[in-house]
């Protein structure tokens, strides 16, 4: 889920690099004329952020979080069960408007647990985009150098790619150098909070 919409971004982005290739005939001979020739390469970003250092680091503290938040959550499901069982006892002993009232605490209160479930959830998803950005920025920054370098002026993730040569396949540089650079990332405790609008 997390990596969802940044590989829509990467195939959008290189259905465009496609699409600028079919152009008419003229129009290819001008950009040849006036444009360097393409020297491409392919990185498999999916393996990059799910195999890097940091991304492994990432996952491995959001498990836990996550494992936390089940477990808080099911003793919640408990203390429910055990509220509604004791209700439904009551439910002879009370004024049928004091049972009506007591159920309605009840129902406000599963509401409650509910509605909290899914912003941690909700919360838990987001500060793992936020983290695994960061593992994202330093990747194509480390792209970007490596384009400096070796003078390559197009990049394609290699799941976009039917054929391609190894020789040209820069994924093994780039998550060796992106694990010196960053071999862990902190996840964040929340979210930033949303500006506010004046």
């Amino acid at each position: 889920m997390i990596r969802a919409g940044f590989w829509r971004r990467h195939l959008l982005a290189t259905g465009l690099v496609v699409g600028m290739a079919v152009v008419g005939y003229g129009a290819q001979l001008h950009a040849q004329a006036t444009l360097p020739a393409a020297v491409a390469v392919v990185v498999d970003y999916q393996r990059i952020l799910r195999d890097a250092k940091a991304a492994q680091a990432i996952r491995t503290q959001i498990d836990a979080r996550r494992k936390a938040l089940q477990d808080q959550f099911a003793k919640e499901e408990k203390r429910l069960f055990d509220a509604d069982k004791e209700l439904a006892k009551q439910r002879g002993v009370l004024s049928p408007e004091a049972f009506a009232e007591k159920r309605k605490a009840f129902e406000e209160d599963v509401v409650r647990v509910q509605r909290q479930a899914q912003q941690r959830r909700r919360q838990l998803d987001q500060v793992a985009t936020i983290a695994l950005g960061e593992v994202r920025n330093a990747m194509v920054e480390i792209v970007g150098e490596l384009a400096e370098q070796r003078k390559f002026n197009i990049v394609l993730p290699s799941s976009a790619v039917l054929l391609f040569s190894p020789s040209i396949d820069l994924t093994d540089e780039v998550m060796t150098q992106l694990d010196k650079r960053l071999p862990t990332v902190k996840v964040p405790e929340k979210p930033p909070e949303p500006a506010k609008k004046n």
